[in-house]
């Protein structure tokens, strides 16, 4: 039998000794200092191990007070259809804002000065990319209030081959196309289709010299929907690779590939890609964390620019979003989504058998693309 973690062990004794009546209704649980004590480990495995059991409703926090006992089995919650697929992800994440502000307070009051991001977020971001497939070293990750403050301050920097201009996608984010304009930066646009791209004209752009980055969304395009083909990304990195062009690789809908697909930076071995994974999507759009994987050469000139936008990403956030990672509430909510995105999908496709639709259209993630060109 495989061995317990000490999360498991300490999850377990709890339940038991609530179940058991060991530790009655209404009454204080030993504090996270005692617990850690007791167990041999450290403080964030206790906050883990009581979090899932205030999820699981054996458990309620009182500020400053600690974790009491809720009543067992003599209550029974309404069902309420929530339409709302971000619903569920915030209900946890609250819970995991308010175990954050805990015996936390120097959070609050205290300033946590490391332009880089929260260390606890950082390593907790650093295993679930792993769990991804999206090999980096720790020290790679960098955190930004947002993927726009991550995409103003790359178009601020000067990257290694002192290039100036920014290659993007049309259409493509909204917030790009309007940072390049009010920033008056120097841009060129290649289009993008069903079909992709067009390599040769990509080429084009590359082997002038004048390409900063190219700007790209390539799975689950915005707003187009669609995602490269293994064969076109391929294509597109071996160019970035011969003229010395990063591919900064948006990577906003990842969580919901059902398919697994591989990455720009999974597949590069040449250190271009700049990669850029936002939790906004993921979660609710309020929170702006977002997490970028950056090449050696550039990260110098990022995090030193970053320094003079602001101090630090909300380190409350910082602090649940690491809470909600290692507790696995992240995961239950990713293919949650994923489920109810796979069934949608199934619906549409049924609908679309009845009903055919007499204009092109094709299969997207969360719905269907019709061309009414």
């Amino acid at each position: 039998m495989k061995k317990q973690s000490k999360y498991q062990e300490v999850v377990a004794y709890l339940k038991n000794s609530i179940e058991s009546g060991r530790f009655p209704t209404g009454s204080r649980l030993p504090s996270i200092r005692q617990l850690s004590l007791d167990f041999h480990c450290s403080k964030d495995t206790i906050q883990r191990a009581l979090l899932e059991l205030r999820h699981e409703q054996y458990l309620y926090a009182k500020p400053q007070s600690g974790y009491y006992v809720l009543e067992q089995g003599q209550h029974q919650d309404l069902e309420i259809e929530v339409t709302d697929e971000h619903a569920s992800a915030y209900d946890d994440f609250r819970l995991c804002v308010n175990e954050t502000l805990i015996g936390r307070e120097n959070y609050l009051f205290n300033y946590y000065d490391n332009q880089e991001g929260l260390e606890d977020l950082r390593q907790s971001i650093h295993k679930l990319l792993f769990d991804q497939a999206l090999y980096c070293k720790a020290d790679q990750l960098v955190l930004t209030s947002g993927t726009q403050q991550a995409l103003f301050i790359l178009s601020q920097i000067s990257f290694p081959s002192q290039a100036k201009e920014i290659l993007v996608e049309q259409p493509t984010y909204h917030r790009m196309n309007r940072l390049l304009i009010a920033q008056g930066l120097d841009y060129q646009t290649i289009e993008r289709g069903i079909d992709g791209i067009d390599l040769e004209e990509l080429e084009g752009h590359f082997k002038t010299g004048k390409i900063k980055f190219f700007y790209t969304i390539p799975r689950f395009h915005y707003p187009l929907g669609h995602s490269y083909s293994e064969q076109d990304k391929r294509a597109i990195l071996d160019l970035a690779a011969k003229y010395g062009v990063y591919i900064v690789e948006d990577d906003y809908l990842g969580d919901l590939d059902s398919k697994k697909g591989q990455t720009f930076h999974y597949q590069d071995t040449e250190k271009r890609v700049i990669y850029i994974k936002s939790f906004s999507t993921s979660l609710f759009p309020a929170l702006r964390i977002t997490a970028l994987i950056l090449p050696n050469a550039i990260k110098e000139a990022f995090v030193a620019y970053k320094n003079i936008l602001d101090y630090d990403s909300n380190l409350i956030m910082q602090k649940a979003l690491s809470l909600y990672i290692d507790s696995q509430l992240f995961e239950k909510n990713r293919l949650t989504r994923l489920s109810n995105q796979e069934a949608y999908q199934k619906q549409i496709e049924e609908r679309l058998a009845k009903t055919p639709c007499p204009l092109p259209h094709f299969p997207l993630h969360d719905g269907v693309l019709l061309d009414l060109r």
